[in-house]
C-alpha cells in the first residue's frame, strides 16, 4: 500500500544485551506484541531466562486497521531477525478486547465461540478463536486473533507451532507471580490509552477488566468503581502502577492525590536482565516480560 512507510510508524525503544549471538537463535524464544496502537518485539535466551532484544513501535494513529497490518507485515519483512526460522519458540500476544474468561470446570470447547458472545462482537469469517489455560487459577481465556495475522505467521513460521496468548493473560500472570499467600496485591496497569485493573490474593485472581480510556478523569473513575465493588480503600491499601505513566509527570502526581499509597511496581522475577536494560525503568513492559511466565 503507497502510505506504508517509514513515516507510518516510528521506534521508541530499541535496546540489544551485547550478549546476544545470532548463531544461537535455537535456544531464544521470540515474541511478538501486536495491538491496535503498536507493535513490540521481545527476545529471550531460554536456557538462562536472560532478556536479550527489546523494540516498542508505535503507529501513526490515523493509520486504518488494514494500514497497520501492512506496517506490521513492513517491520517483519525488513527486520534482520524477524524472517529466521530457529527459533527455540515464538508467540505471539494479541492486545484487543476480545476475550473471556470461564472457569476450567464449566469449560466445553466447542462452545468457545458461546462464551466469547457474551462480552465480545466478533465475526466468525475474521477472527480465529484461541486459547490461553490458566492451570493455576482453573480457568480459560478464550480470545480471538484475526486471520491474517494467524495466516502471515503460518506464512513466515511453517515448520514451527506459534503459541497465541492474550495481553490480559500475560498481565494475570505476572500479577499472580508476585503474589504471596496471604498478601492481597492491587494492581494497575496503563497501557496506551488503555487501563488494566487487577486484584490477587493468595495467589488466586479476585478481579480483572480493562477498559478504553479518553480523558484522564476516566482513570480514577474506573479505579474508584472497583474499589467500591471490592472493598478496596483508597487513602490505605497499596496499590502497585505499571505501564507507561512515569513518576514524574503530571498524570502520576494527580493520581497520587486520590490513590494515596501508590507506588510503582518492579520487574517479574521470571527475567534476568543485564545492564543495558537500565535505560527501561522498572514498572515498564510489565505485560511483555510477564509473557515469558508461560514458557517456565
Amino acid at each position: 500500500m503507497e502510505r506504508i512507510n517509514q513515516k507510518s510508524f516510528r521506534l521508541l525503544k530499541k535496546i540489544k544485551d551485547p550478549k546476544f549471538e545470532i548463531d544461537r537463535l535455537e535456544h531464544y524464544s521470540l515474541s511478538l506484541y501486536m495491538g491496535l496502537k503498536d507493535f513490540q518485539i521481545l527476545i529471550t535466551d531460554s536456557e538462562n531466562n536472560q532478556c536479550l532484544l527489546l523494540e516498542d513501535f508505535i503507529f501513526d494513529p490515523s493509520l486504518s486497521y488494514d494500514e497497520k497490518f501492512f506496517v506490521i507485515k513492513f517491520i517483519i519483512d525488513d527486520h534482520h531477525l524477524l524472517l529466521a526460522n530457529f527459533w527455540n519458540s515464538i508467540n505471539l500476544i494479541i492486545k484487543n478486547r476480545n476475550f473471556s474468561f470461564v472457569p476450567k470446570g464449566l469449560f466445553i470447547e466447542d462452545k468457545a465461540a458461546t462464551y466469547l458472545k457474551v462480552n465480545s462482537a466478533f465475526d466468525s469469517s475474521e477472527d480465529e478463536i484461541m486459547l490461553t489455560y490458566h492451570k493455576q487459577l482453573d480457568m480459560v481465556n478464550v480470545f480471538t486473533v484475526k486471520k491474517e495475522i494467524v495466516d502471515l505467521l503460518s506464512g513466515i513460521y511453517p515448520e514451527k507451532k506459534v503459541r497465541y496468548i492474550h495481553q490480559s493473560s500475560t498481565l494475570i500472570n505476572g500479577v499472580i507471580k508476585k503474589n504471596q499467600n496471604g498478601q492481597r496485591d492491587t494492581v494497575i496497569y496503563i497501557d496506551r490509552f488503555g487501563l488494566h485493573i487487577l486484584v490477587a490474593s493468595n495467589k488466586k485472581l479476585e478481579f480483572y477488566n480493562q477498559y478504553a480510556i479518553k480523558k484522564f478523569n476516566d482513570y480514577l473513575k474506573y479505579i474508584k468503581m472497583v474499589a467500591k465493588e471490592l472493598n478496596i480503600n483508597l487513602e490505605q491499601d497499596e496499590i502497585k502502577l505499571y505501564g507507561y505513566l512515569g513518576q514524574d509527570t503530571p498524570h502520576f502526581g494527580a493520581l497520587k492525590k486520590s490513590l494515596h499509597q501508590l507506588t510503582l511496581g518492579e520487574r517479574p522475577e521470571n527475567l534476568n536482565f543485564g545492564y543495558v536494560f537500565d535505560e527501561v525503568l522498572e514498572h515498564q513492559y510489565f505485560d511483555i516480560f510477564s509473557a515469558d511466565t508461560f514458557r517456565v
